[in-house]
């Protein structure tokens, strides 16, 4: 009996709640963080894990999740509403509109000046994870640096060697893949190079590095990287339209089927998975095999990385104005992300928690979970400035602290210095200065926090799977010049999503950008 007592107690203290107290009479917060690789260090290893503690005045008692078994741990905590005091990168905006297991956190703002300074700076990523009421029950993280992910890569070695320039219009670009294409740029003797290789065009939308990011050509807005665009909706002064029946779709479907009756893309490229696009993006040992792509850096081309550049977004034609052409709206997508910390309802100690997340929230303790501990890994050079250690870097396969998977924020005063990826994002989105000037963010674009309610996103949902499962195949066909048929079958197919509901979706998301113009925040 006494064993039996004691096992009992084993399962009560390994299942209890917050008001626990650690051997120093402090109390317990337990802490759960979603990791996104085996390949961090144990939280433990991080010294600023410490400074939290002290900061909150509590013990830490830490759970790690793998990303890969995050969904199914997840489901089974929400089914049983035994959620963690302080969860990180785990629980999203969403899921609290479903379960009231999350503290609505507006009400604490003041307790937390380093949030509030956040939101005052960042007023979007307070919106993105505000409902229309205003409540707050997930705070959101703001990255080292914003900007798309999405842009054209060209090989700039390759055009340097042939003599030529920066293609300007869709024409041009179709003579310098030509070029590629047959006058052995690589210089290995082989006819290996692949002049623009792309995505396959899956059956779950338009997403990250879509061949539809052409569109910004022609002049339409796109948001690859997360959003309605994804299904085909897009934004126009404030009036939600769809791309997937426009005249400016079926000009870039035409001039993609061009490329492929020429040979300048893969005619596997639409069905090939996308493993093997990564893999054809870096080459062999000796040589760069692709002259374009969609991508977020040069580091997409491994050690062929310093022959890329980004290209400026070319004209659909030579008679369009400059101020016509546009780029990828996803940069709040890339600073911002919705889900990196919840807080249990009626936690037994609100006030030591409310001082753990506000001391996560400071920028010395942000560049520590993103980063390293500091001095070890960074040197604070200043207030404001902060250099990242070669040694951060300098194995691939080893991540000494949150990185991503943080909860925190980068101020604009904040400068990093030594980091490779906001080197080569800055660089990167420079070449579209002029194209992201062209139109106005969240009046031309769907703002990051508009999304529907339940109701409306299943009715959504059933309507877009309909959409992508008969129009992607036909979609295919136009694109790689199997069928041009502009005629009847495209009235058919126009006729065909229009009744399968893609008119209701664009009246869907513009009730919902309209509510949000009111949202209480």
């Amino acid at each position: 009996m006494v064993s039996a007592l004691a096992a009992l107690a084993a399962v009560a203290s390994c299942g209890g709640n917050s008001s626990e107290a650690g051997s120093n009479e402090k109390p317990v917060i337990k802490v759960l963080v979603q990791y996104d690789s085996t390949n961090r260090l144990p939280i433990a290893k991080n010294q600023w894990v410490s400074t939290l503690e002290s900061k909150c005045n509590c013990t830490i008692q830490w759970q790690i999740v793998q990303q890969n078994a995050w969904a199914q741990q997840k489901s089974a905590i929400l089914a049983s509403g035994d959620v963690p005091d302080v969860s990180i990168r785990a629980f999203n905006p969403d899921d609290a509109a479903k379960f009231p297991y999350f503290e609505n956190l507006k009400p604490y703002l003041k307790q937390m000046p380093n949030v509030e300074a956040f939101f005052k700076e960042n007023p979007s990523a307070k919106r993105m994870v505000s409902d229309i009421q205003g409540n707050l029950e997930v705070l959101p993280a703001g990255m080292p640096s914003g900007g798309s992910n999405q842009h054209w890569m060209i090989n700039k070695t390759w055009l340097d060697k042939l003599g030529l320039s920066m293609p300007t219009t869709w024409n041009e670009l179709i003579q310098v893949l030509e070029a590629f294409k047959t006058q052995d740029p690589n210089g290995n003797g082989k006819n290996d190079e692949i002049p623009f290789d792309v995505t396959a065009l899956g059956t779950d939308g338009f997403r990250w590095y879509t061949p539809m990011l052409a569109l910004g050509s022609t002049g339409i807005v796109t948001q690859a990287q997360g959003g309605p665009f994804q299904d085909g909706i897009y934004v126009e002064k404030g009036k939600v339209k769809e791309w997937l029946t426009s005249n400016e779709f079926k000009q870039t479907l035409q001039w993609y089927a061009k490329l492929f009756k020429a040979g300048l893309i893969p005619e596997n490229a639409l069905t090939q998975d996308g493993s093997k696009y990564g893999s054809a993006l870096t080459g062999t040992k000796e040589v760069a095999t692709v002259g374009l792509a969609f991508a977020y850096q040069p580091a997409a081309f491994g050690t062929h990385a310093n022959e890329y550049v980004a290209m400026p977004v070319p004209k659909a034609t030579a008679s369009m104005s400059d101020k016509d052409v546009v780029w990828d709206a996803s940069g709040d997508y890339g600073k911002y992300e919705n889900y990196h910390l919840a807080v249990k309802k009626d936690d037994a100690h609100m006030s030591n928690i409310l001082k753990m997340v506000d001391a996560l929230y400071s920028p010395r303790m942000s560049v520590e979970q993103y980063y390293g501990d500091i001095p070890s890994l960074v040197t604070e050079e200043s207030t404001n400035t902060y250099k990242i250690s070669d040694k951060v870097y300098s194995d691939p396969n080893v991540f000494y602290s949150l990185g991503p998977c943080f909860a925190g924020w980068f101020p604009e005063s904040l400068k990093i210095k030594g980091d490779p990826n906001i080197t080569a994002r800055e660089k990167a989105e420079a070449a579209y200065a002029s194209a992201y000037g062209n139109y106005k963010v969240n009046v031309d674009s769907m703002p990051i926090w508009v999304k529907l309610d339940d109701t409306d996103e299943k009715t959504f949902d059933g309507n877009n799977t309909q959409i992508l499962n008969y129009a992607i195949p036909l979609i295919a066909k136009w694109m790689n010049g199997s069928s041009s048929d502009y005629g009847q079958a495209w009235q058919t197919y126009v006729s065909q999503v229009n009744k399968l509901g893609l008119q209701q979706n664009v009246k869907l998301w513009q009730k919902w950008y309209d509510k949000y113009e009111q949202q209480k925040v």
